[in-house]
């Protein structure tokens, strides 16, 4: 009788640790699975409140929004930016926990406008009217070439 127990006693083990190969087998296939899923940056208001985590806002204004963004992928900080059209505001959605890296980003921008660092959208016209005085430029020089420009005058 002692011996069927104890064989009952292994095969209940036994069937318990497949169950659990089976379940952990499962479960790193599905975080392998997800790896890529997984969203760090910028992302939805909707991703960043599933996430569980106390949301912060800031306004901002301005035309350098693109810097910002860049500086808070930087700092590695999961936000979300919704513009209000009315009055052409940005509000940036953060956690909690990344106040400390969003102050840092804010703290470059400033410093980098400080500086003297134009806006993006102005250096493009800037560069966009340079370029369109330096075409008008070689097209005015090529009409004034002559036909026989080159030529051995002997």
């Amino acid at each position: 009788m002692s011996a069927e127990l104890q064989e009952q006693a292994l095969q209940v083990t036994w069937k318990t640790t497949e169950i659990s190969a089976a379940a952990l087998k499962t479960l790193i296939k599905t975080l392998l699975d997800n790896k890529g899923r997984i969203e760090h940056g910028e992302q939805s208001l909707k991703k960043l409140n599933i996430q569980n985590r106390q949301l912060e806002s800031v306004k901002i204004t301005g035309e350098d929004m693109k810097t910002f963004r860049r500086e808070l992928k930087r700092y590695s900080v999961d936000f979300s930016i919704k513009r209000d059209l009315s009055a052409g505001n940005y509000t940036v959605f953060f956690k909690g926990q990344d106040v400390d890296r969003v102050y840092k980003g804010l703290q470059k921008c400033l410093n980098d406008l400080d500086i003297g660092k134009k806006p993006m959208k102005e250096v493009m016209q800037e560069a966009e009217r340079k370029s369109s005085e330096r075409a008008a430029e070689r097209t005015a020089n090529q009409k004034e070439r002559s036909p026989d420009r080159g030529r051995d005058e002997r």
